[in-house]
């Protein structure tokens, strides 16, 4: 049982260094191919890259970054479109996974053959960034509970992330470039809609380290923002949602619109 893991980057060869790849190293599991995307051929990224000695097997592609759509979903769909692994996994450049991610991951689908994707619990911690700098640092807190379900991960009673997030590579849908605050929300929905609510649940190990910054997207959005996305994503329809889904999602996006229009931040960041 092969698993693909696939991290994309855009200009930020230091932070690949100095969180993905150390984790990526240290796996006491090599039997699983590594696929990096680098989002706009940056040099230095390549550069890190070819001087690398894996035990795993890793794949390296060069993407010209896009002028439409979130280059984070290009990146990651060209990922997948090469991924050879019966399960695809994704890392960002700037967080880490566990020495024991890719075992625990691999036993986790073996033990349930009925799963068709998972999510593994975070480590997660929310920092505020200065010129590079962290002036703040977050509590950490574990993200999502052992006992959430697919209804929780919809109505946003708890967080979906990508990171350590994994499913089937046959018959799996492609990332849509058109949304950038609840791009994983919405590849979560396709998934869904692809395996049913029965195909999913939470695999309750903490195997990701998880930081989350103010000067990432979500970091540097609005509420706006956020309002503006999940309604474009309600009016476009999806199967996943029922009615009573679509109710508690409408509230948020009243909700977000009134924070906007009282000029407040995001609250995870103050």
């Amino acid at each position: 049982m092969k698993l693909s893991l696939i991290t994309a980057t855009y200009f930020r060869s230091e932070l690949l260094r100095d969180r993905a790849l150390p984790s990526v190293l240290n796996h006491s599991d090599c039997e699983f191919e590594w696929i990096v995307v680098n989002d706009g051929r940056d040099a230095q990224t390549r550069e890190l890259i070819q001087s690398l000695q894996l035990n795993c097997s890793l794949v390296y592609l060069e993407l010209e970054h896009p002028s439409a759509g979130f280059g984070l979903c290009h990146a990651r769909n060209l990922g997948l479109s090469v991924a050879t692994g019966e399960w695809v996994a994704y890392l960002d450049d700037d967080n880490a996974i566990a020495p024991t991610f890719v075992a625990e991951t691999t036993a986790f689908f073996q033990q349930y053959p009925q799963m068709q994707f998972s999510m593994v619990q975070q480590s997660r911690r929310r920092d505020i960034v200065r010129n590079g700098e962290i002036i703040k640092q977050g509590q950490p807190f574990i993200s999502p509970s052992a006992g959430c379900t697919p209804r929780d991960l919809v109505q946003q009673r708890e967080l979906f992330d990508s990171n350590g997030f994994t499913h089937r590579r046959e018959n799996a849908p492609h990332w849509n470039p058109g949304y950038r605050v609840f791009v994983d929300y919405e590849y979560f929905l396709q998934c869904l809609v692809q395996w049913g609510s029965d195909g999913f649940s939470v695999h309750s190990d903490v195997l990701v380290d998880y930081v989350q910054s103010s000067d990432g997207v979500i970091g540097r959005s609005s509420y706006g923002e956020w309002a503006d996305e999940l309604c474009r994503l309600l009016q476009g329809g999806c199967d996943a949602l029922t009615e009573a889904d679509v109710n508690v999602l409408k509230q948020l996006v009243q909700k977000w619109h009134d924070r906007e229009a009282q000029n407040q931040r995001i609250s995870a960041f103050n």
